[in-house]
């Protein structure tokens, strides 16, 4: 936030966090990337927001959340080693 609002405050932009109560305090990952993303993202926030304000939201996402139900299951045959 602090490298966000004085950006946004340029353009009369308010912006807020909202972090989920679920939010775990630590993860394992990678630091660095995952700061370049959400400073792209809000960013990318500010430059397409004319007026108004941006909202920023922090969550966990389950992974049932993140199936594509279009998709058909996938599994895998094993080779019974013969060839033709």
């Amino acid at each position: 936030m602090n490298f966000i609002k004085p950006i946004a405050a340029v353009k009369k932009l308010q912006v807020s966090l909202m972090l989920s109560p679920d939010l775990p305090l630590c993860a394992i990952g990678d630091e660095k990337r995952l700061m370049q993303i959400m400073l792209n993202v809000a960013a990318n926030a500010i430059r397409f927001t004319k007026e108004g304000d941006i909202s920023l939201t922090a969550s966990v996402a389950r992974t049932d959340y993140l199936r594509d139900f279009r998709a058909l299951d996938f599994y895998p045959v094993a080779s019974d080693d013969t060839s033709t």
